[in-house]
């Protein structure tokens, strides 16, 4: 259907808002001219090229006709099928939440399907997919407020009802990392909700209704309780300076001698946290692999390890924790700019369009380049996503040609 579309509707791709898809093009050309050309574990490169980035390419002809059949029909079907997609994920979640911890409070049993699991759990889902694909539905629901607040005839029946699903949208997702304990997700969180104050206080709070301003008192109230509550439950927080001093500083031949765990001593004389360490030491070797290795490894997963691997043996095979890093080292310098600069053009360009896509793209696709920075997402089912969404939110914002008024579905 995909393919139809976009061949019936070819000229909408020869315009200055199809950039961006151009540009994922040009990865996927990228991606490929290093399997062939550049890469040297042809074995791996050649797996996930045959099912993240086919993946990818299958879901940018997808999300092509999708965008364009949204953007000429514009129906209010299609958006709250959207945002009912959006929301799924953190519905699953609450469902499986109250199933877990208080069907047993009832002599009932969960059936595995509704179970959360923690750990090494087969069933276990990550933090990251959590901070991944609810971050954006916070995302939006900030954006459709600020939005909304700022209308003049917000206090119809039908903008309050709106305030209030919106409201409730960001209290649930910040309920989740909260839950989850996901330090990730409540940081981005304050940076959106800082964003949205910024939208809606711009323009001086005299222009705001009584009833506006209690709504967003009672959104930063909830940022506010959620990262104190954060910060509380994380004594990692309370160390951060003491460990990043040693972390920057430590060598890999220290770190990497042995594969046994190596976690210094901060000034406080107490073991580093973790979380810390790893974090900042993982940041300060990549940037200097990076420096080597500007053209890639290759892989989207693991480049950082196995770069790491070819000076000291025994580094793991793992991940940077920053999702901006992993994709440099894995793609290059010319992969994660073709990325960066396709997010950035497709925002800048779905930003001017008709609500309410020009929220769902501004928001929802500038989240995901916020997570990308400390979140490791660079892996499959991740990045796939991400070039979906980067192709949709630039299809979105096609422009009917000037000499031809109508283009077949």
């Amino acid at each position: 259907m995909g393919v139809y579309i976009i061949i019936k509707n070819y000229r909408l791709l020869f315009q200055k808002n199809a950039v961006p898809i151009w540009l994922i093009f040009l990865l996927f050309a990228w991606m490929t001219a290093h399997l062939l050309f550049i890469g040297t574990n042809h074995e791996l490169q050649t797996a996930e090229y045959l099912s993240l980035w086919k993946r990818a390419a299958l879901g940018a002809i997808f999300a092509i006709g999708f965008g364009i059949s949204v953007s000429k029909s514009n129906r209010a079907r299609d958006w709250w099928i959207v945002i009912i997609g959006i929301w799924t994920p953190t519905i699953i979640y609450f469902i499986k939440y109250v199933a877990t911890f208080f069907l047993s409070a009832i002599a009932l049993k969960a059936p595995i399907f509704l179970k959360l699991f923690y750990g090494p759990e087969e069933f276990y889902v990550a933090k990251i997919a959590y901070v991944f694909f609810c971050l954006p539905l916070l995302a939006i629901a900030l954006g459709m407020l600020s939005v909304n607040l700022k209308r003049a005839d917000v206090n119809q029946a039908s903008y309050i009802g709106e305030q209030w699903f919106w409201l409730f949208a960001v209290i649930a997702v910040l309920g989740l990392f909260i839950c989850e304990n996901i330090k990730n997700g409540i940081i981005y969180s304050a940076v959106l909700i800082i964003v949205f104050l910024i939208s809606v206080l711009k323009n001086g709070l005299y222009r705001l209704s009584k009833s506006n301003l209690k709504m967003i008192a009672v959104i930063l109230l909830a940022g506010i309780i959620f990262v104190f509550h954060n910060i509380c439950s994380n004594s990692s927080w309370g160390t951060l300076w003491a460990d990043y001093e040693i972390a920057s500083q430590v060598s890999p031949d220290v770190v990497w001698k042995t594969q046994d765990s190596y976690y210094p001593k901060n000034k406080y004389g107490v073991t580093v946290s973790v979380t810390n360490f790893d974090r900042i030491f993982f940041a300060a070797t990549g940037l200097n692999l990076l420096e080597n290795n500007l053209m890639g490894y290759g892989l989207v997963q693991s480049s950082f390890g196995h770069l790491a691997r070819e000076q000291w043996p025994n580094a793991p095979l793992i991940q940077s924790h920053s999702g901006w890093l992993d994709l440099a080292l894995g793609l290059g310098v010319p992969g994660v700019l073709f990325l960066l600069i396709s997010s950035l053009l497709a925002i800048s360009n779905i930003a001017p369009q008709s609500l309410p896509w020009s929220i769902f793209g501004a928001w929802g696709l500038g989240s995901i380049l916020l997570l990308y920075c400390t979140t490791e997402v660079a892996q499959k089912n991740y990045v796939d996503t991400f070039v979906w969404l980067i192709v949709l939110v630039a299809s979105l914002s096609l422009q009917p040609p000037k000499d031809f008024s109508k283009l077949a579905h």
